[in-house]
Formats: structure tokens, C-alpha cells, sequence
């Protein structure tokens, strides 16, 4: 458990621990005699933990922070000390207790309220007690020291609880003195009120919206996406089908989102992909484009589209495997008929549905299906369909 935390990590710790001890010396102003009688035990603890730390040995170091807290349980930074340590390894109920009781003590200076709060919030966030972690935050976002990262936590917050309205006001607040962590997350916002809109039929609250999230972020993807929807909505295929084509163009890792809506468009028009005007049809698509589109037709499951399943052969060249595999139980993939590609495809599709067909290019979860937010590390557009299939290896048994 503990040989996850680096030494310096755990150096660090006790180093913050020992200013912390010293500081609340000075401001205890208490006796001299009583401050040397103990300075020297907390100075033989205090060199025994970083032994224990330069030994690697993280359990004794924190049976010496444990002793601290116990020998001296007034002095609130090893308290606070040892609850973030709590927090750490995911005992948050004894850092909520350790931190709640620090927060009633009476006479507590105001520096170490707030610390005493920020962290409490933070328990409550990982424990997922978020309208207690809310309260906490939204007492610290005007202390200068906090207001950062209270806000950030917020924002937070607010995307799990879907609260995308607070999640603006937020936003705008951070932007104010620093930069977001994300600058498209004001257009997301934006993008899921309109979309929320839509779906409760409010159309020009919901264009009010989409008009917002263009401003937030210019040429915005999913922006031109439900803008899209409301063109098909609304019997305009033409417009609708320039949009996913821009999309489809200028961000290839939105191809299996925005392809399906793109075929929708062109069937209302009377048109297919290998018979559009010159407007709608796809700019110079080379062998490695085709692949794409092959890709994300099995992703999409949008396999009834002639000039896709044309495209299949160059995505089973891209993947050496597929192609081989195809080859040894079908026949050579350039070879093939509309109905062998056709069946290739079906088949291919069922395997794609069974594996993980996006990835996070930010921290790298897997996932079965796209989402505009990462699900792991809460990174907006950081999803991208995984370029070819990937089976998992077979455990070998001795």
C-alpha cells in the first residue's frame, strides 16, 4: 500500500509536519521551558520518520507521524498532516473525522480554518458527498489563497451533477483571474443545455445555446453536430450534410460520430456517397481516408452504404492481422463481392461491439462507446476511436 507514495512525497510530508510544529510554537507563545521540553522529544521522533523514510521504510514513518498526532494533539498541521495521508490511501472516513474535529475547535486561527476546510471539502468529494464538498468550496472562493483550486473543484462538481448552468457561472469566475483547465468546457456547458433543450422541444432556447457555444469556441465540432440535427430537423438535409462533412474533414477522430449523420442527410437529399455533387462529395479520399471511413462505418454499424464497403479492402490492408484473417477464411479482401464485403463487415462489427473502440489520448481509459468528456480523467475531447482492433492476449497457464 504505502510503496505507491515516492520518497520525496513522504519527505515532503514530514518536513511539513516539523515546520508546522515549530510555527505553532510561536504562535502558542507559550513558556520557553515548556517549548524546549517539547522541541527534543518531537526532534528525536521527527529525525527517527525521515530514517524511516530514507530506509524506505513508509510503515514506521507512519507509526511516527501516528505518534506525533497523538503526543500532541493541539498541533493542528500534524493533524491536518496525517488526515491528507488518510485520504490518500482511501481511509476518507478517519480524514473526515480528524478534519471535522479540527474544524470545531474553538480559537482556531483563521489561516488554519481555512485549511482545515479545504481539506474537509476534499474528503467530501472523494467520499462523493458532494453537496457537502460544495458548501465547503463555496466558502473558500474568495480566500486569495484557495480560490483557485476551490473554483476547479466546483467545476467539478458541477459536471457530475450536471448542473450546467453553475458550471458556467463557475467557469466564468475561474477565467477571470486564471485559465480554465480546459478551455472548451464552456462550450460543452453550452452544447449540453442546447441539446437538453432540444430534447424538451424549447428550440429557441436551444439555438440561444448553440449560438453561446459558438462564441465560446469558434468552428466548434459538436457545435456543428447538433447544429446538423436541427437542419435535419427542420427538412434542411443540404446544410445538414455541409456541416458533417466539415466536421468529417477538419476532426477525422469524429468520423464515427459525425458519418452516420452524414448518410442520414445525403439519403434525405435522394444522394449517396458515391453519388453526391461536387459540394457534398468527400475532398481526395486516399487509401489511408478510405481505411478511416471503412473504420468507422463497423463502428458506427452504418454497413448498407455502398461506397463504404468499397472502402473495406483498404482498412484490412491497414491491419495486417484482419487482413490476413480474412484472406485464409474468405478470399483475397480486393477480391471480394459487395455481399463477401458485406458479410465481412457484419462480422468485423460484432467483434468491434465486444472490445474497447475509444480511447483517452490524455490518460488512457478504454471505453466502449464515445462520450465528449473522458469518463476516467475528466478531460473534454480527449476520446478517439482506437485505429484498428485490438483482442486482448491470452493468459498462458505453466
Amino acid at each position: 500500500m504505502f510503496s505507491e507514495f515516492p520518497v520525496d512525497f513522504w519527505l515532503a510530508l514530514m518536513l511539513a509536519v516539523a515546520a508546522g510544529w515549530f510555527a505553532r510554537q510561536i504562535w502558542n507563545n507559550s513558556a520557553k521551558a515548556s517549548v524546549k521540553s517539547r522541541t527534543e522529544p518531537f526532534n528525536i521522533q521527527y529525525f527517527a520518520g525521515l530514517n524511516h523514510l530514507l530506509n524506505e521504510q513508509q510503515d514506521k514513518a507512519l507509526e511516527v507521524l501516528r505518534g506525533l498526532a497523538e503526543a500532541d494533539a493541539d498541533t493542528v498541521e500534524t493533524q491536518l498532516a496525517l488526515g491528507h495521508l488518510y485520504r490518500r490511501r482511501g481511509e476518507v472516513d478517519r480524514a473526515i473525522h480528524i478534519h471535522e474535529s479540527i474544524m470545531q475547535r474553538n480559537g482556531l486561527p483563521a489561516f488554519l480554518r481555512e485549511q482545515a476546510r479545504f481539506a474537509l471539502g476534499e474528503d467530501y468529494l472523494k467520499a462523493g458527498l458532494l453537496d457537502r464538498a460544495e458548501t465547503c468550496f463555496q466558502q473558500l472562493i474568495d480566500q486569495l489563497g484557495h480560490r483557485s483550486v476551490a473554483l476547479r473543484n466546483l467545476l467539478s462538481i458541477y459536471e457530475q451533477q450536471g448542473d450546467w448552468q453553475q458550471a458556467i457561472s463557475t467557469y466564468q469566475q475561474l477565467s477571470g483571474f486564471t485559465s480554465p483547465e480546459h478551455p472548451t468546457a464552456l462550450a460543452h456547458y453550452y452544447c449540453e443545455l442546447a441539446e437538453h433543450a432540444q430534447q424538451e422541444g424549447l428550440m429557441q432556447q436551444a439555438r440561444d445555446n448553440l449560438d453561446k457555444a459558438f462564441m465560446a469556441q469558434r468552428n466548434f465540432p459538436r457545435g456543428n453536430l447538433i447544429n446538423a440535427d436541427f437542419f435535419l430537423a427542420a427538412g434542411d438535409a443540404r446544410n445538414a450534410a455541409a456541416l458533417c462533412k466539415r466536421v468529417m474533414e477538419l476532426h477525422p477522430h469524429l468520423l464515427p460520430i459525425a458519418l452516420p449523420r452524414f448518410i442520414k442527410a445525403l439519403r434525405s437529399l435522394g444522394l449517396s456517397m458515391d453519388n453526391t455533387d461536387g459540394e457534398l462529395s468527400l475532398s481526395s479520399a486516399d487509401t489511408s481516408q478510405r481505411a478511416a471511413l471503412a473504420y468507422a462505418a463497423i463502428v458506427a454499424n452504418v454497413l448498407d452504404e455502398p461506397y463504404l464497403l468499397q472502402c473495406l479492402p483498404d482498412f484490412l490492408r491497414q491491419d495486417a492481422t484482419l487482413g490476413e484473417m480474412v484472406q485464409a477464411l474468405v478470399g483475397e479482401p480486393a477480391t471480394l463481392n459487395a455481399s463477401q464485403l458485406q458479410s465481412v463487415a457484419a462480422a468485423l462489427a460484432k467483434i468491434f461491439r465486444r472490445t474497447q473502440r475509444y480511447r483517452c489520448v490524455s490518460c488512457g481509459v478504454n471505453t466502449g462507446s464515445h462520450f465528449w468528456q473522458c469518463p476516467g480523467c475528466h478531460s473534454w475531447d480527449t476520446l478517439a476511436p482506437v485505429s484498428r482492433l485490438e483482442l486482448s492476449p491470452v493468459s498462458r497457464r505453466g
